[in-house]
């Protein structure tokens, strides 16, 4: 039903449009102006009144993807151990990690008495680009050891349908190398039955 509500509101735009820019044609040429142009320039105005957030969105979406987006490893598990001797063994930790809030984290979740597990989720004003940043933190030293950031381009909550143009696949790079290591901290020492 959605489908057939949003076929017949684009077919009912390009009609508009069409009309639009024939009608700035033919007033193009009864007053000697360049048709081209005025087809154009009219064709481009219809374009910017339903799609004027298209380009810039998909601009700063490749943006955001080749500078800030990515995987970094500041220190692994086994280098954390080599500098803390005899500290892992003493923590710690649960198979469901407890969650928390705390002001300026969307989520939080304590992986044992050392580290924690942050997410945190910026909007771009505007435009409907999201960026999703998690990191662990070592909680004595307040130092992320690992961090990644993503990208996502698009609307949510039920708006979707009246933008799918702007949606673009997330971009998450090293999802499984940041489990990997997200994993190694967690299980540090002996688990709480």
């Amino acid at each position: 039903m959605i489908g057939l509500m949003m076929l017949l509101a684009l077919g009912l735009y390009l009609a508009i449009s069409t009309g639009v820019v024939a009608l700035t044609v033919r007033w193009a040429k009864r007053n000697s102006r360049s048709v081209w142009r005025w087809g154009i320039a009219a064709g481009f105005l219809m374009y910017l009144l339903a799609f004027w957030d298209h380009i810039p969105t998909l601009i700063l979406y490749k943006h955001y993807c080749a500078t800030k987006a990515g995987f970094w490893v500041y220190k692994t598990p086994e280098q954390w151990k080599a500098e803390n001797p005899g500290v892992a063994e003493t923590l710690t930790w649960e198979r469901i990690p407890q969650q928390f809030t705390s002001p300026g984290i969307d989520r939080g979740y304590k992986l044992n008495e050392r580290f924690v597990w942050i997410h945190q989720v910026s909007a771009v004003p505007i435009l409907p680009i999201r960026l999703g940043s998690e990191a662990v933190v070592d909680t004595k030293t307040n130092e992320t050891v690992i961090k990644r950031v993503s990208v996502r381009a698009g609307c949510s909550g039920g708006k979707e349908y009246f933008s799918f143009w702007l949606s673009q696949g997330p971009y998450t790079p090293g999802v499984r190398e940041f489990a990997q290591y997200l994993d190694g901290f967690h299980q540090f020492g002996r688990e709480v039955k």
